[in-house]
């Protein structure tokens, strides 16, 4: 007759000792059970309710995510940038210029993107266009979905392709050398033999870099300081005592050395305030301070030709520059400010707190010796 085995739950009693309804093992059993192959421990039981409720907690996100995923199977994550494109422009048809599509095109994305949402999201009139309340809303709860696509992506993908850098107008050619050695060299999280991501740069007005950072359109802007950079880090990578700049043909360029009196009357060539925000006001305010009310001759400066151009052409126009950006340019003279303090030009690498850039930044910051703030 067969013997029912004994139940896992209890410990076996020691030989010789019965165990309550346990026959007495012999010591065939002992031989027979040495020969077998040992019995599995019974599973861990999880004793940490904590841990527990939050695997539950994660499943049921994971489980709300898909279903939020299912209702917005059909938006096209084109719409967002076409939207998000028109309410920092402006206007459909800088949008469209922007994105590089027709007006008509553009306009026509927008109203699908209103139907599929139910509400109108734009006011639209000669002068451009306004958000609606809708629009608003709508703002509020997607500008950051871009750069939150970006930032998983870039989490996921151990080399991006590329990391594009905004650069504001009037930066020297040795600065963008300087930021892209620096960048170049700190991907050290990828595998060695791969090559890294490209960085190209184009012109960006520091006033819309912020912005481009957010969506995750640019991965690193260049910007004078000072300027706003809440929930950016930056690396300073410039920073030098500004001088009169004036075209060779100008009657002061023969002189020594010059005083606050041969400036009164001149016009000082100037930043737009899209293009430097901050410093734009900053700068005039510190020469007014130390004797100097310049009339200010605002023009896009982006294309140092534009620049020499404007000095030789109007007599009364002088420049404001550091040195070093304009040693070697036979057609201009540098003279210093009558001040042992002039104002400085800083130029800053910025990127978006907490992301990939962000760190490759810090390491570039501390092998090359750039001010880092964050």
């Amino acid at each position: 007759m067969l013997t029912p085995p004994r139940s896992l739950k209890g410990s076996a009693p020691p030989d010789g000792e019965a165990g309550s309804g346990s026959p007495r093992r012999s010591r065939g059993d002992a031989r027979d059970s040495a020969l077998r192959e040992p019995e599995r421990p019974p599973a861990r039981r999880r004793t940490d309710r904590g841990e527990a409720v939050r695997d539950t907690e994660d499943h049921d996100d994971l489980r709300s995510a898909a279903v939020h995923a299912e209702h917005v199977d059909d938006f096209d994550m084109r719409h967002l940038r076409y939207f998000l494109t028109v309410v920092r422009a402006g206007t459909v048809s800088a949008a469209a210029q922007e994105l590089r599509i027709s007006q008509p095109s553009l306009s026509q994305q927008i109203r699908r993107l209103e139907r599929r949402i139910g509400a109108p999201l734009f006011i639209r009139s000669s002068r451009g266009v306004q958000l609606t309340s809708s629009g608003r809303a709508f703002l509020r709860e997607v500008q950051g979905i871009p750069g939150q696509l970006r930032s998983a992506i870039a989490a996921a993908a151990p080399t991006p392709r590329t990391w594009p850098v905004g650069v504001c107008g009037g930066v020297p050619a040795e600065v963008l050398t300087e930021v892209q050695t620096g960048l170049a060299g700190q991907f050290t999280e990828q595998d060695a033999a791969q090559p890294g991501p490209r960085l190209p740069m184009s012109a960006v007005d520091a006033a819309d870099q912020r912005d481009l950072l957010q969506y995750g359109e640019i991965a690193f802007g260049i910007v004078r300081l000072p300027m706003p950079t809440t929930g950016l880090v930056r690396a300073v990578v410039w920073d030098e005592p500004l001088g009169i700049v004036l075209h060779a043909g100008h009657p002061l360029a023969g002189r020594d050395r010059l005083d606050w009196d041969d400036l009164a009357g001149q016009r000082l060539l100037w930043y737009d305030d899209g293009c430097a925000p901050g410093y734009a006001d900053s700068v005039p305010a510190q020469l007014a301070a130390l004797g100097w009310r310049a009339e200010l001759f605002p023009m896009d400066q982006d294309q140092h030709a534009l620049f020499v151009h404007a000095l030789q052409t109007t007599a009364d126009l002088v420049g404001l520059r550091p040195r070093r950006a304009v040693q070697g340019a036979a057609q201009l003279r540098w003279q210093p400010l009558p001040t042992r303090r002039p104002p400085r030009e800083r130029l800053a690498v910025t990127a978006l707190a907490g992301s990939r850039p962000a760190r490759a930044l810090r390491r570039a910051a501390a092998q090359r010796d750039w001010p880092w703030s964050g």
